[in-house]
């Protein structure tokens, strides 16, 4: 258990880095004034900036339907935060699990090598 939970862990820390690729593309291209803050949604993204990756916009539809049309539509600088801070929130889980270390408990506390 303790070993898929840390590879949860770490498939969490590269989503997360791609998340945050894809937050600053999609800033850049906000702010360089080729797209509109709303006309950057999920189904633009996918269709036009990183066309490579058209098949996950049919695996989202295929997977959620409708459901996965209206995720498409969301602006893509409000829905890759959420996925970064749900991704997060999914790995510090998963790492506190594996390790037996409550959630509340700071993950880099360090204890003192010297005996009292």
């Amino acid at each position: 258990m303790r070993t898929f939970l840390l590879t949860v862990f770490w498939i969490t820390n590269i989503g997360n880095v791609i998340q945050l690729l894809v937050i600053v593309f999609a800033s850049w291209m906000i702010f360089s004034g080729r797209y509109s803050f709303f006309e950057l949604d999920g189904n633009a993204f996918l269709t036009q900036v990183i066309p490579w990756l058209l098949w996950l916009k049919t695996l989202v539809i295929l997977l959620l339907g409708d459901l996965g049309r209206l995720v498409l539509a969301i602006p893509i600088l409000i829905i890759a935060p959420l996925k970064l801070i749900f991704g997060t929130a999914i790995g510090i889980w998963a790492y506190s699990t594996a390790m037996g270390v409550p959630i509340n408990q700071h993950m880099f506390e360090t204890k003192s090598l010297t005996t009292d």
